[in-house]
C-alpha cells in the first residue's frame, strides 16, 4: 500500500476490524468536517475521508480494494473517463450515507441538512461478462439514461443564468413549523417548499427545464474493466452518477461485476479448473495430452502412470492473470471407457482379463453370445 491508501487516510492497520475503522473515521470526522475545521484543505480531506470509509466499511467493497490494490481500484473507479452525468432509468444507488453520523456530532436532524447545492445521487448498475474478459480485462461501452444539467441554462434553471435570494425562506432555504401537542408548542424546520431548500430561485426560469437546471438525457459511457474481476465487484466512476444542483458536483457510478459461467473453465477465485478425457490405457500406461488454455493456446501435460479418476494435475501460471502472480490451471481427469473396439482391441483387452484370473459378461458378444464364448469359437475353429 501506498501513503495515499484508504487505510493510511484513516490511519489504521490494513487487519484492522470494523470496530476500529468506525471509530477512526468519527474522530476524522468530527475534526476536519467543514463546519468545524477552517484549516486550508479540510473539505477535501473530509471527502477523502469518506471516501475511504465508504470502502472499508463495507466487507465486499473492502476484500475487492484488499484485492486489486489501490492504484488498480482508483484506475478502474477514474481511469479515462470524463465528463459527468450517469445513469438513473430504474437505477437505484444502495450506498448508505452517513447523515446519522453527522447529525450526532453536529446537532442535525428535523429536514435539516448543510446549507449549499446538494451533489448528484450515486448509482449503481450491473454489466455481465464472459470469464475471459474477466480474466484479461476489457472495455465495454454502455448507453444510459441519466439526469444531466439542462444545455439551456446550464444547469442553473435560469435563462439569465442568475438566481435571486428566496423570498419566503430569505435565502436560510428552511422554513420554521410550528405544532401544538399536549405537552406544548414544537418548532420544526424544514425545507423551503419554494426554492426546495435551496435558498436561491431562478431570475427567469428556464423554459426548456421548468426552472429545474436537469432534464433526462442518453449517455454512451466506455466503462473499462481491469483484469481479475469477479461476480459481485464493484467498481467506480467518478462524476457519473445523477447531477447535483447548480454548482454541485455529480454522484458516482458503480459498476457491479457479475462473471458469466463458462463452457470449459470453473473459477476457483484465481485458478481456474477443466477437465480432460483419457482412455483406459492412458491412465494405466502414462501419457501426453494437449489442453487448451483460457487465451486459446495448446500447452502439454503430462498423465502419469497409474492415475485415477477425477485427479487434478496442475498447469502453473494459467489461471487469472491480474497485478500479483498468477492463478493454476487445474486439469481434472476423466477416463474414458470406449463403448466400441477393433477385434484387435478385443483381443488384447481379453488377455489382459483371462491374466486377471476374470470371466468376461456373458451379454458382451456382439452377435448375441457372450464374449468370452465369442472368443472360444474363434479358437475352434483355428484349430480345425
Amino acid at each position: 500500500m501506498g501513503p495515499d491508501s484508504y487505510y493510511d487516510t484513516l490511519g489504521v492497520s490494513r487487519d484492522a476490524d470494523d470496530k476500529e475503522i468506525r471509530k477512526a473515521y468519527r474522530d476524522l470526522a468530527r475534526k476536519y468536517h467543514p463546519d468545524v475545521c477552517k484549516e486550508p484543505g479540510a473539505e477535501e480531506r473530509f471527502k477523502g475521508i469518506n471516501e475511504a470509509y465508504s470502502v472499508l466499511s463495507d466487507a465486499q467493497k473492502r476484500a475487492q480494494y484488499d484485492q486489486l490494490g489501490h492504484d488498480a481500484y482508483s484506475n478502474a473507479s477514474r481511469g479515462s473517463y470524463s465528463g459527468a452525468g450517469g445513469p438513473t432509468g430504474g437505477f437505484n444507488a444502495d450506498f448508505s450515507g452517513f447523515g446519522d453520523i453527522f447529525e450526532t456530532f453536529f446537532g442535525g436532524g428535523g429536514g435539516r441538512r448543510s446549507a449549499g447545492p446538494r451533489p448528484g445521487a450515486d448509482l449503481l448498475m450491473k454489466i455481465r461478462v464472459t470469464l475471459e474478459e474477466a480474466a484479461f480485462g476489457t472495455e465495454k461501452e454502455v448507453g444510459l439514461d441519466h439526469i444531466e444539467p439542462c444545455p439551456a441554462c446550464d444547469g442553473s434553471g435560469s435563462e439569465t443564468k442568475k438566481s435571486t435570494t428566496c423570498p419566503t425562506c430569505g435565502g436560510s432555504g428552511q422554513m420554521r413549523q410550528m405544532s401544538q401537542s399536549i405537552f406544548g408548542n414544537f418548532v420544526r424546520m424544514a425545507p423551503c417548499t419554494a426554492c426546495g431548500g435551496r435558498g436561491r430561485i431562478p431570475e427567469s426560469r428556464c423554459k426548456t427545464c421548468g426552472g429545474s437546471g436537469h432534464r433526462r438525457g442518453r449517455q454512451t459511457v466506455k466503462v473499462r474493466i481491469p483484469p481479475g474481476v469477479d461476480t459481485g465487484m464493484r467498481l467506480r466512476m467518478e462524476g457519473y452518477g445523477d447531477a447535483g444542483e447548480y454548482g454541485a458536483p455529480s454522484g458516482d457510478l458503480y459498476i457491479e461485476i457479475s462473471v458469466a459461467p463458462h463452457r470449459t473453465f470453473t473459477r476457483r477465485g484465481d485458478d481456474l479448473e477443466t477437465t480432460v478425457d483419457i482412455s483406459p490405457v492412458q491412465a494405466i500406461l502414462g501419457s501426453e495430452v494437449e489442453v487448451k488454455t483460457i487465451d486459446g493456446r495448446t500447452v502439454v501435460l503430462d498423465i502419469p502412470a497409474g492415475v485415477q479418476y477425477n485427479t487434478g494435475l496442475k498447469i502453473s501460471g494459467e489461471g487469472v492473470r491480474w497485478q500479483t502472480k498468477p492463478g493454476d490451471m487445474l486439469v481434472r481427469v476423466r477416463i474414458v471407457v470406449p463403448k466400441h473396439l477393433k477385434e484387435e482391441e478385443r483381443e488384447l483387452y481379453m488377455r489382459l482379463l483371462e491374466m486377471e484370473g476374470k470371466k468376461p459378461s456373458s451379454k458382451g458378444s456382439k452377435k448375441g453370445k457372450g464374449f468370452f464364448q465369442d472368443v472360444v469359437d474363434k479358437v475352434k475353429e483355428s484349430v480345425k
